[in-house]
């Protein structure tokens, strides 16, 4: 494992989450089973998130099976289950429990009777490969254990997704059956394979869909993110404006963050304890990432590996390269190639998918990790395709594009909101993106302009056939009053006027909401706006 979770004080943020967790724990003791999915990129911190869930449990009702699900034979995945059941058990008990499954049931034979005799029929179903058998009556042992000691069970499957390489038969369809008429039970599931997860989830639990709540982790939000590079950067000074660029360039992936700050930190100590600037960020991510030893291009690189490995060949790696350099639709890619024709690229753009390596928004394609991005445009593809090996011209190369990159970041962020908002209007060029869950036909302005009254301002976009686009920009949270007030000033336009749009960079109330989608007003949230910025390749608007 790249990185061990985050546990005790080591852990950071998501209280939000945790919350979510405690509640529906809480919720389990008074008779109410509501299961719970954790999904989001790797290294987004859903194991993190469990582990401290777990550490912090404080419960004398509740047993918790925690089981990081790996492609293994089905036989040890059950000896796991029965092991981690048996030993979390006695320990709640109070009682020294041992390592291995026979000294377990023997152990837990005086206090648990029927529970051991289930699991060892269990063990016999596994001794004649009556797999599927032995699944079944593997997942009753929570409600066996229940019934016996009213103990209720927490069932943890961490990477769910990797069940269907235990060798069993249609085990989401089995595992669906038993938790439907199993109500004593709260499972949490977790996936880094979100896209695999939901469908999962939608198709093969269908009729569980509603039974289970999805929580998708992503990276931390910029005051979190800040807060946390503080926190790892110790002593270190480090200016906002590069905090800022590091929370943009790693979308605020606690991964990401943490190896940086911790090499930053390194490197001011290493000089003396120097403020950390362009020089050092530079230096830090010539370490971690360029550099064949560094802990970023080493994850990234057997990424790369584990992918040649599987059924995915050169050429989807080629691909996420053309991926890499902006190719992000299917014409630029086939361009890419060599090629006018562009079948045969949707489907393997589609597996990738599948695995969480390519987003799709609208007609765009993307690699959903930007810093995987930033390294295969700049260390792996250079290394695979230098004629001559020049490891000191490549390693200057990507110095370059680095300072380029920070020079073109504090450059943008210099910019007022309005005008950098204006500047996206002007990228729009007929394109369909999928905007706050909705695929929205973006037209081309001729021109922009923003208007000024009293103390706010608005901007109002002229498309090819005259018509207005009408956008207010709130840098503060977005009332019911501001929309209303909106709405009526632009009243005396309303037949030339196509969309009205309220930009809420600090959020949204839901009675502002309410009125705004009575009113056709389109309400888009930073988050959204950043969704865009990122699609037409300009660095995002960091929030206050």
């Amino acid at each position: 494992m790249i990185s061990e979770p985050a546990v005790g004080k080591a852990f950071f943020g998501r209280e939000d989450v945790l919350k979510v967790l405690e509640k529906r724990m809480n919720a389990l003791q008074g008779g109410y089973r509501q299961n719970v999915a954790l999904t989001g990129q790797m290294l987004a911190g859903k194991s993190s998130i469990i582990r401290q869930f777990l550490a912090t449990m404080r419960s004398a009702s509740l047993v918790p099976v925690y089981i990081e699900v790996v492609p293994e034979s089905f036989p040890f995945f059950a000896s796991k289950f029965i092991a981690t059941l048996l030993h979390n058990y006695l320990a709640l008990c109070g009682r020294e429990p041992a390592k291995n499954v026979p000294e377990l049931m023997k152990a837990a034979e005086s206090v648990i009777p029927h529970t051991i005799l289930a699991a060892k029929r269990v063990q016999h179903a596994v001794s004649r490969k009556k797999y599927n058998d032995a699944y079944r009556k593997l997942l009753n042992l929570t409600s066996i254990l229940k019934k016996e000691t009213g103990k209720s069970c927490i069932v943890i499957f961490d990477e769910f997704h990797n069940l269907e390489f235990t060798r069993i038969k249609n085990p989401y369809f089995h595992f669906g059956r038993i938790i439907m008429i199993q109500k004593d039970t709260m499972y949490i599931v977790s996936s880094s394979q979100k896209n695999t997860i939901k469908k999962i989830l939608s198709e093969k639990l269908a009729l569980l869909y509603g039974n289970f709540e999805i929580i998708e982790i992503s990276g931390f939000d910029f005051a979190t993110a800040r807060s946390f590079l503080k926190q790892k950067l110790g002593s270190a000074a480090l200016d906002a404006r590069y905090a800022d660029y590091l929370i943009d360039f790693t979308d605020g992936n606690p991964f990401y963050l943490g190896v940086m700050a911790r090499k930053l930190a390194s490197i001011a100590a290493r000089k003396g304890g120097v403020a950390v600037g362009p020089d050092e960020i530079e230096e830090a991510f010539t370490e971690l990432m360029h550099n064949t030893s560094g802990t970023i291009n080493q994850y990234f690189t057997n990424t790369i590996m584990s992918l040649m490995e599987k059924d995915l060949r050169r050429d989807y790696v080629d691909l996420m390269i053309a991926l890499s350099h902006g190719r992000d639709r299917l014409k630029d890619i086939a361009s890419w190639f060599g090629r006018r024709n562009v079948s045969g690229f949707s489907a393997k753009l589609g597996r990738l998918m599948e695995l969480d390596i390519v987003s799709k928004n609208g007609i765009f394609y993307d690699l959903q990790d930007r810093v995987m991005k930033f390294w295969l445009r700049t260390v792996y593809h250079r290394r695979i395709s230098a004629l001559v090996d020049d490891i000191a011209g490549r390693e200057s190369a990507f110095r370059e594009e680095l300072r380029a990159d920070l020079t073109e970041y504090l450059d943008a962020c210099r910019g007022d909101t309005m005008e950098r908002t204006r500047d996206l209007l002007m990228a729009f060029d007929g394109e369909i993106a999928e905007i706050a869950g909705k695929k929205r036909h973006l037209p081309r302005f001729a021109k922009t302009e923003i208007l000024r009254y009293g103390g706010m301002e608005d901007m109002v976009g002229y498309d090819c056939r005259d018509r207005y686009w009408v956008f207010q920009v709130n840098k503060k949270r977005l009332d019911e009053a501001s929309v209303a007030n909106f709405i009526e000033r632009y009243y005396p336009m309303k037949d030339r006027i196509s969309r009205k749009i309220c930009v809420a960079l600090d959020g949204v109330d839901e009675n502002a909401l309410l009125l705004a989608k009575e009113k056709c007003v389109w309400v888009w949230e930073l988050a959204d706006i950043n969704e865009l910025m990122k699609i037409y390749k300009k660095h995002r608007i960091v929030a206050s």
